[in-house]
C-alpha cells in the first residue's frame, strides 16, 4: 500500500506525538508507510519512527528532565545533550527506506525547503536533524549547501505540501492546532486520518516540561491515537475502502472546517517569519 504520515511541530507537545507513534506502530507495519513529511520536533520523532528507534527516542524524551525538575524547552534545544542524542539517533538506527521530507526555513533565500532525507548521505543527516530543531534566538542557524537553515515549523508547521504530489491510498496527519482543518481540497482531505489533541492552546505544555508531564503526554498521546486508529482500522489497515469510509464519516461531523491551502500558508508564514527576524535584527 501507499500510506503517508505527516508530523507537525509542537515543541514539548511532541511527547503527545511520540505516544501516537507508539500506537500507530501497533496498527501498520513500518514498511507500509511509504511517505513521511515532518517539521520541528516532529522530524526527530518521525526519524526515530522511520528508523525503528521509538524505544531510543522515548528514553531521550524521558531524560530531558531530571526527576521533579521543571525545564524550559529552549534550554533543552540549546543543550549539548540534545546534540549528542541527535548524533546517536542517526548512528544507531536503520537506513531510511521511505521518502522522508523535513521542512526547513532557508533564511538566505527567504523560502521553505522540503528536503528528502532518504536521499541525503547518512554522514550529513545529523546536520539536517539539528537544523530541524534550530530555534531562532536560542540556536544558531545550521549551514548546509551554502544556505542557513532554521526550524521549518515557523513557516509550515503542518507540512502536508510535499505529500500532495504523491499518489496515496490515505495518510495520517498528527498535529496540534485547535482547528478542524480541511486540507487542500475535498478530494485530498477525504484521504486524511487526523489525530490532534485537546490542549493545543495550553502554552505550558508547549514550553515547560517535567518528568511527570512527559510521561503523562506520552500516555495520553498513545491512548487518544489508539482510540482513533482502532476505529479507522477496525477491518485492518489494508481495507482501504473501509478506512476512507471512516474518514468520510468523521469529516461529516466536523463543524465549519477551515480550508488550509499549503501554498497560501507558506507564503503568509514566510512573510511573518521574515518580519520577526527583521525586528530582532538578526544577521548572518
Amino acid at each position: 500500500m501507499r500510506i503517508g504520515l505527516v508530523l507537525a511541530g509542537g515543541f514539548a507537545k511532541g511527547a503527545y506525538q511520540l505516544g501516537a507513534l507508539q500506537a500507530l506502530s501497533e496498527f501498520i507495519p513500518l514498511s507500509e508507510i511509504r511517505y513521511m513529511s515532518t517539521t520541528s520536533i516532529g522530524t526527530l520523532n518521525g526519524y526515530a519512527f522511520a528508523t525503528d528507534q521509538l524505544e531510543f527516542i522515548t528514553d531521550m524524551w524521558k531524560n530531558f528532565c531530571k526527576e521533579e525538575e521543571k525545564a524550559f524547552i529552549t534550554k533543552i534545544l540549546r543543550s549539548a545533550a540534545l546534540q549528542e542524542d541527535i548524533r546517536n539517533l542517526v548512528s544507531g538506527g536503520n537506513q531510511l527506506d521511505s521518502t522522508f521530507y523535513t521542512a526547513l526555513f532557508d533564511i538566505k533565500n527567504k523560502a521553505v525547503q522540503y528536503r528528502d532525507l532518504s536521499k541525503i548521505p547518512r554522514d550529513y543527516v545529523t546536520d539536517y536533524l539539528r537544523a530541524s530543531v534550530a530555534f531562532p534566538i536560542y540556536n544558531k542557524s545550521v549551514k548546509l549547501d551554502d544556505c542557513s537553515f532554521y526550524d521549518g515549523g515557523f513557516v509550515d508547521n503542518i507540512p502536508v505540501h510535499p505529500i500532495t504530489k504523491h499518489k496515496l491510498d490515505y495518510l495520517i496527519c498528527i498535529y496540534f492546532d485547535d482547528i478542524g482543518y480541511k486540507f487542500e481540497s475535498n478530494a485530498f482531505d477525504k484521504k486524511i486520518i487526523k489525530i490532534t489533541f485537546p490542549d493545543m492552546n495550553n502554552i505550558k505544555n508547549s514550553f515547560f516540561i517535567t518528568s511527570q508531564s512527559i510521561d503523562d503526554m506520552i500516555k495520553e498521546g498513545y491512548e487518544h491515537a489508539h482510540k482513533i486508529l482502532s476505529k479507522a482500522f477496525a477491518n485492518g489497515y489494508e481495507d482501504k475502502e473501509f478506512v476512507l469510509a471512516r474518514i468520510k464519516k468523521v469529516n461529516s461531523r466536523a463543524e465549519n472546517p477551515k480550508l488550509r491551502l499549503t501554498t497560501d500558508v507558506v507564503i503568509t508564514n514566510v512573510n511573518k517569519a521574515l518580519s520577526l527576524f527583521a525586528k530582532r535584527k538578526i544577521t548572518y
